[in-house]
């Protein structure tokens, strides 16, 4: 069979951050992403490569109810123990600016083993904090979520473990803030942000890839956290490491709120990403495209990114499909 090589982006839609996954179990990916609407929709594709413009796709879950207000943004969607659960952010009150009205954790549980069936309302874990980006790991034996937990014009990153999959176990710990200059937004002094945290394992070693700057800026960029060990929410056990490990280039702009996914065959790491097609120097609100690629690692086990593979490129589909 043909193989069907990746374009991206991999869509023209305003689908921000994307979050993709591969199940064994039904041989397909899928993908969500921070919703414009009340709706939240899965893609659901044998190839990557079209992921998004084939027309199989659900509404699994419409905001309205158990005080879940839209739009939700971020999700991210896990199989535990036969499961699916979307970790997300809604509003805490209904508003039709969804910048107006401070955002909340909000968990939701498939109704069946196949996430197509649909979700319903699970939990929001801490009603009481402003955060956004949930993102979640096992190490070990226990879960643990990270999030973008915002403090007046600061956004920070902050882990807890959890007692089940939709409840928290103890307080959290921040283990992230804004440092370096690449991580503050351009323009606006008091205004630092790290975002859009997610885990990545790679030969005993767990890192967190975050967001920092912001999404509307031409620097949106990706750091990197490692766990040097000991005791996973205590915040000395985290180092930064001091530079990106990715930014623009290519014509791409806004490189940023990546997830990461195994190829079919588990021997391949990609990366999926939004990003601007365009400069955006004044920073007016811009849509923003879904690309993915492929990564590497180094001898050690750290992730080498490389740049953004530019529009006009075609490359090879994961492996295994």
């Amino acid at each position: 069979m043909e193989k069907k090589l990746v374009s991206n982006p991999l869509s023209m839609e305003n689908y921000s951050d994307p979050f993709i996954t591969y199940d064994k179990v039904t041989g397909y990916y899928y993908f969500i992403a921070s919703c414009q609407s009340n709706d939240l929709i899965i893609f659901r594709s044998k190839n990557a490569a079209n992921l998004i413009q084939n027309n199989d796709f659900k509404v699994v879950f419409t905001c309205g109810h158990d005080g879940v207000f839209g739009p939700m943004w971020a999700p991210e969607m896990y199989k535990i123990n036969g499961l699916w659960y979307i970790y997300t952010s809604c509003q805490a009150k209904a508003n039709d600016n969804p910048f107006g009205e401070r955002k909340t954790l909000l968990v939701l549980k498939s109704i069946s083993e196949d996430p197509f069936d649909g979700f319903e309302f699970a939990s929001k874990p801490d009603p009481n904090e402003f955060a956004i980006d949930p993102t979640s790991t096992f190490i070990g034996d226990k879960q643990y979520l990270c999030y973008s937990v915002v403090r007046g014009t600061h956004q920070l990153l902050e882990i807890r473990e959890m007692l089940n999959p939709t409840t928290f176990s103890k307080e959290g710990s921040i283990i992230s803030q804004a440092m370096y200059d690449w991580e503050k937004v351009p323009g606006y002094d008091v205004w630092t942000i790290n975002e859009g945290p997610f885990f990545l394992k790679k030969d005993n070693r767990i890192f967190i890839i975050y967001s920092a700057n912001g999404c509307w800026s031409d620097d949106y960029c990706l750091g990197l956290l490692e766990f040097q060990g000991g005791e996973v929410c205590d915040a000395n056990n985290w180092k930064k490491h001091d530079k990106p490990i990715f930014v623009k280039g290519s014509c791409v702009f806004g490189v940023g709120h990546a997830s990461f996914f195994n190829s079919p065959d588990d021997k391949e790491v990609w990366i999926a990403y939004h990003c601007l097609l365009h400069s955006n120097p004044t920073m007016e609100p811009m849509d923003r495209q879904t690309c993915i690629q492929r990564i590497k690692f180094d001898k050690t086990g750290f992730p080498i990114i490389g740049k953004p593979i530019g529009t006009d490129t075609k490359i090879n589909p994961p492996s295994g499909e």
